[in-house]
């Protein structure tokens, strides 16, 4: 146990939990801030590219219900 303002504190667990992953190497097992690995990409679509998509979507079903 630490010593904090309020008196005694429980000492927190240091290992992540079971599944967590790391937010920056994205790899189970350790915290983001433990990490030494580099960062790795991840390609997420825009948010004009969702929603174009999503509107072409909605064209198409109204498209195919009217035939």
């Amino acid at each position: 146990m630490t010593v904090g303002s309020g008196g005694m504190l429980a000492k927190k667990n240091s290992y992540p939990p079971q599944g967590a992953r790391c937010q920056k190497c994205l790899e189970y097992g350790h915290w983001t801030f433990e990490c030494k690995g580099k960062r790795k990409y991840l390609h997420r679509s825009s948010r004009t590219s969702q929603l174009k998509k999503r509107l072409k979507l909605r064209e198409e079903a109204v498209q195919h219900s009217a035939q």
